[in-house]
């Protein structure tokens, strides 16, 4: 992963090129999606920002009045080689998102996480030591986890599935607005 930063540093040196945090304020919700876009969030520095399933995101986000009022961060905080980080860079990550997830725990009040796609779903699992075949992952599907913790899923926003039909707008705005009510947030 390093060598691959290194890389994309020289190839793009206006480009971030380093761990994308997390954005937004402590909230109630979560979105937790895979890892930052190579010419989105690497580039901007802020997850979601700058590729088409940020545009996606906000727009939704947007259209149910709540952009300002989430917490968007990822699994993975660095661009991995064609989007798809290795178990050892997931691994490497989990300390943040442990970070991340306590603090929405400790908050005390009502918290849910909207993870976008399997591997969002099964790091969040990962995390917190819940085994990942007692909750599927499946779009819309929602359990309650630990310390008063929901997990709501969807497919990942991404160009591809949207491209494929995989997921639509109408379903990604169902999905986001359930977790946004489970939330109480609307």
């Amino acid at each position: 992963m390093r060598a691959y930063q290194k890389q994309n540093a020289l190839e793009f040196p206006d480009y971030w090129n380093k761990p994308v945090p997390g954005m937004g304020l402590d909230s109630r919700l979560t979105i937790l999606g895979l890892a930052p876009g190579l010419h989105g969030a690497n580039k901007t520095g802020q997850p979601f920002t700058g590729d088409a399933s940020g545009t996606l995101l906000f727009r939704v986000l947007d259209h149910l009045g709540i952009r300002d009022q989430v917490r968007i961060t990822n699994a993975v905080k660095c661009a991995p080689p064609q989007n798809k980080p290795l178990i050892s860079e997931r691994k490497n990550c989990q300390k943040f998102l442990r970070e991340e997830v306590a603090a929405i725990t400790g908050s005390g009040e009502p918290g849910v996480i909207l993870c976008l796609g399997k591997i969002a779903h099964d790091e969040l699992l990962r995390c917190l030591e819940l085994k990942i075949s007692d909750y599927p992952f499946a779009h819309e599907a929602s359990y309650q986890l630990k310390q008063g913790l929901w997990l709501v899923d969807s497919f990942h926003c991404s160009r591809y599935n949207i491209q494929t039909n995989r997921l639509t707008e109408p379903m990604f705005r169902s999905a986001v607005q359930y977790a946004a009510q489970l939330a109480q947030l609307i």
